[in-house]
């Protein structure tokens, strides 16, 4: 984990307290609902949006980019990225049809803030290093 929020800076800590905040709101919902079992529909999602961000913030932070290595690093990445979603919420279409589309918004989501954190972390960054 600290690896993976190595790459994200501050935007890190910024990706894990908004998605604290959205998991503890979601929680509270389904349970006000009487749904309890969606819950884990957002760790489902939660899970299969890290698995992707994972195998990028991997490659990122390589730093180096070899030309002959690159088309199968974007296979091998896309097959990851992809396998992992086709399993993970083909999983979570068997258990019921509510909790996969709670898994996908929880994985759409867990992707829209990882990556809006990680655009202004880098802003932020871009802004500091042009002041200096």
């Amino acid at each position: 984990m600290k690896k993976f929020l190595s790459i994200y800076g501050k935007g890190g800590e910024w990706t894990l307290k908004v998605l604290a905040g959205c998991t503890l709101a979601g929680a509270l919902c389904f349970l006000l609902m009487g749904e309890p079992m969606l819950i884990g529909g957002l760790f489902v999602g939660y899970l299969t949006g890290g698995i992707f961000c994972w195998t990028l913030t991997n490659r990122m932070e390589d730093g180096h980019f070899d030309r002959k290595k690159a088309a199968s690093q974007l296979q091998n990445g896309l097959f990851i990225r992809l396998g992992s979603l086709c399993l993970i919420m083909g999983l979570a279409a068997q258990v019921s049809k509510p909790f996969f589309l709670v898994a996908i918004v929880a994985y759409l989501l867990f992707l829209g803030v990882a990556f809006a954190c990680l655009i202004a972390a880098r802003v932020k960054k871009n802004r500091e290093d042009a002041v200096s």
